[in-house]
């Protein structure tokens, strides 16, 4: 398994931190799932340092997601965005279970991907 780039990684801290701020306010819960998951694949790094930074900027996430989602179409298919969707959605059910805006963004990060480039299988 080839590793992300740090482009790509950094991209992927910006859309998690998108989707934990898109309710409102970044939650403890989501940051402590995000902790996890990076602590079990050190590979991720700069994809925790990426959400720090944008958690410490407090931009508007809608933003910060469009802007994320070029670098994933200048960049193409790549083997670790199955991971990627998996953190959203772990991230997303941290706190409260997933509400609306959250799942929007999911469905977006998804759609994106599917329609440009990679096939994603729903798990049952």
């Amino acid at each position: 398994m080839n590793l992300p780039n740090k482009e790509l990684q950094e991209a992927f801290g910006k859309v998690a931190y998108s989707l934990a701020k898109i309710d409102g306010e970044v939650q403890q819960e989501e940051i402590d799932v995000l902790n996890k998951i990076i602590a079990q694949n050190k590979w991720a790094e700069q994809v925790l340092t990426s959400f720090n930074i944008e958690t410490k900027l407090d931009n508007e996430p809608n933003k910060i997601f469009l802007k994320a989602m070029h670098v994933f179409r200048k960049y193409g298919e790549n083997e670790h965005y199955p991971f990627f969707i998996e953190l959203l959605e772990q991230i997303a059910g941290a706190h409260d279970g997933i509400v609306p805006e959250e799942q929007k963004l999911i469905d977006m990060f998804k759609d994106t991907l599917q329609e440009d480039f990679i096939k994603i299988t729903p798990r049952y």
